[in-house]
């Protein structure tokens, strides 16, 4: 940055309902480490024709050097709306793989027309680079640990105690889960997350006295990811997941499927076990039993939202810097 350089100012534009998910914490952790440089602008839709309103209302956004979305579909909106706006000038957040962004020669077109793509996981990236999105604009953020992931009492943790946390949901591979269960009862689980009830009734997990569920929130994940040996991840769809890092920073050994960042972080066999998409119940009741094998755990301390706030800042400066040398011509 050239002496006397104005600061670019960065509209985080993020989605209402995911205020409080991923996509909305990103935005949020971000604008509170650098508020004179990044302002929050919420819509009310994804942008993903789930609803007719979609088609006619967009919020408005304030001028600004740059732009970052917080998903394709939101991108795509407003580009289409005024390229000349939004083109090169935005950043695009992409968590993962989903139909509603259209094919994958869709998605790279796109991509394109922005100046980086921040990318959950390099599976993701690579593909997209494999069908033509241009190298440069590749970020590999992976995503931030919270720094209240500090584990409070290192002589609480539990052996053949087993951890999962998510909403739950189609992709989180949890149908194998109550065989799991069964088959290991000298194992004890605990599933944190919303939507487990159903589940938990019609799959007799409810009567499994080496299960239980709790709800999940900052002190809960604090508690049980303190508390557990083994977090273990059956997700057949991810982007993260995230709570995989947050229980590497609470001490736990990993399990994890090979889905979203899981393959950036885990040598299969040394600081964790990777297991095949999707994977058998013999194959994790297998894995389970072979985690105190493992040398060492991943190393997630450089994975912080001062990291990627820095990382924002930077294509800021450079987007700014571009638009300034266009101007000149």
């Amino acid at each position: 940055m050239s002496k006397g350089a104005k600061h670019p100012k960065v509209v985080l534009v993020g989605v209402w309902a995911n205020r409080n998910w991923i996509l909305g914490n990103w935005i949020r952790e971000v604008k509170n480490r650098k508020p004179s440089h990044f302002s929050i602008r919420w819509t009310p839709f994804i942008y993903a024709n789930r609803y007719p309103l979609e088609k006619i209302l967009i919020t408005p956004l304030p001028n600004s050097s740059t732009y970052f979305f917080s998903y394709p579909t939101i991108f795509r909106k407003y580009l289409s709306k005024n390229p000349t706006r939004f083109r090169q000038k935005s950043l695009v957040l992409y968590p993962h793989h989903e139909d509603e962004m259209g094919t994958i020669e869709e998605q790279v077109a796109l991509l394109n027309e922005c100046f980086g793509v921040y990318f959950f996981c390099s599976r993701d990236a690579d593909q997209l680079v494999t069908h033509g999105l241009r190298p440069e604009k590749v970020r590999l953020a992976l995503c931030g640990v919270d720094v209240d992931c500090v584990t409070t009492d290192v002589n609480s943790r539990r052996e053949n105690t087993v951890v999962l946390a998510s909403r739950f949901g189609p992709r989180k591979g949890l149908v194998i889960l109550p065989e799991i269960v069964r088959a290991l009862p000298s194992f004890k689980f605990v599933a944190l997350g919303r939507g487990w009830d159903q589940f938990i009734h019609e799959s007799g997990l409810s009567n499994c006295r080496n299960f239980e569920h709790h709800s999940l929130d900052l002190e809960s994940r604090k508690l049980h990811f303190s508390r557990a040996s083994v977090f273990l991840s059956l997700s057949t769809l991810e982007g993260g997941p995230v709570p995989l890092i947050e229980a590497i920073s609470l001490g736990c050994n990993v399990v994890a499927t090979d889905t979203g960042f899981a393959r950036d972080l885990i040598e299969d066999g040394v600081n964790g076990i990777l297991l095949k998409n999707p994977p058998s119940v013999d194959e994790v009741v297998q894995a389970l039993g072979k985690v105190g094998t493992l040398q060492s755990k991943p190393d997630v301390s450089w994975l912080t939202w001062d990291r990627i706030t820095r990382m924002l800042l930077k294509d800021a400066y450079a987007i700014q810097a571009h638009n300034h040398e266009s101007t000149a011509r």
